[in-house]
């Protein structure tokens, strides 16, 4: 039994039963930036220092952010969120792009769903390096 937990120690480089190291617990860049995302919603919705437009729209960002803050907590959930947000703000985007015409310039709430949607983008796409 000590002579095989040596060999596993040598061939894998971690010593057995011991708690995980801090970089394995620590967050990702998409999981970071799905966290910073999340909140970044929420505090858009709750303290509207733009024109944005009806409550339901308000209502979007606060629930788009806390599912942001909810699966920030896992890697695989984290790009899940990501192109979710490109998905559904992507949608908006472009269907709101439409709506103001090819010379009108873009409304808050369309440069708004534009930021969202790039930031899925950047969240689904960016390499899975831990943070150190």
């Amino acid at each position: 039994m000590r002579n095989e937990a040596a060999v596993r120690e040598r061939r894998t480089g971690k010593r057995a039963g011991l708690r995980p190291q801090a970089d394995e617990r620590s967050f990702s860049r998409a999981q970071l930036l799905a966290l910073v995302v999340g909140l970044l919603q929420v505090v858009m919705a709750s303290i509207p220092f733009l024109p944005m437009g009806e409550g339901s729209g308000h209502t979007l960002y606060v629930c788009t952010g806390l599912a942001g803050v909810v699966l920030a907590w896992r890697h695989g959930h984290a790009r899940c969120y990501g192109v979710l947000l490109l998905l559904l703000y992507g949608h908006l985007f472009i269907s709101d792009a439409d709506e103001t015409g090819a010379f009108g310039l873009p409304t808050w709430e369309t440069l708004a769903y534009g930021r969202a949607a790039l930031a899925g983008v950047v969240i689904a796409l960016i390499p899975a390096f831990k943070r150190r």
